[in-house]
């Protein structure tokens, strides 16, 4: 015949293990939860800071077409190398703004990429750690039961 102690403190140990099981399940539903949430927040800084990028680019552009055109109308008539010294020296600083416009948005896209990664890695580790270890779940059943052996005589 079973011990009393022996099967009541078993029972307590595997309800133990079982509540344990379905805690780092759920803390492993919250922690991919919220991993989602930071891949959406990490997606609209990359969407923000691409469209601003964008938009210098295109306003560069825009401004040194203006400052060719300036130049051109103010140097009509003008002799000498003046008036395309000034045109090239818009045109360069455009193509310098609209490059930096283009670093800006492949900046975002690498941010993007390595915040992704690293929300990613984070996010396991977490379940990782929260995880039971089924040894440990075991041994700590068995030692519930062992530990009551005896205690109903």
């Amino acid at each position: 015949m079973c011990d009393l102690g022996l099967v009541i403190g078993l029972a307590s140990g595997a309800a133990s293990a079982v509540g344990e099981a379905q805690a780092a399940k759920k803390n492993t539903k919250i922690i991919q939860q919220q991993k989602t949430l930071e891949y959406a927040q990490q997606e609209r800084e990359r969407l923000v800071e691409t469209d601003a990028a964008n938009k210098e680019g295109f306003q560069a552009q825009l401004e040194a077409d203006r400052n060719v055109a300036f130049v051109k109308a103010k140097g009509e008539g003008m002799g000498g190398a003046t008036a395309g010294e000034q045109v090239a020296e818009q045109q360069r600083q455009g193509a310098l703004s609209i490059a930096n416009a283009k670093d800006r948005t492949q900046a975002a896209n690498a941010n993007y990429a390595m915040a992704g990664k690293n929300t990613q890695i984070g996010a396991q580790n977490r379940i990782n750690t929260i995880q039971p270890n089924p040894f440990t779940m075991f041994a700590n059943s068995a030692t519930a039961g062992l530990s009551n052996y005896g205690a109903f005589k």
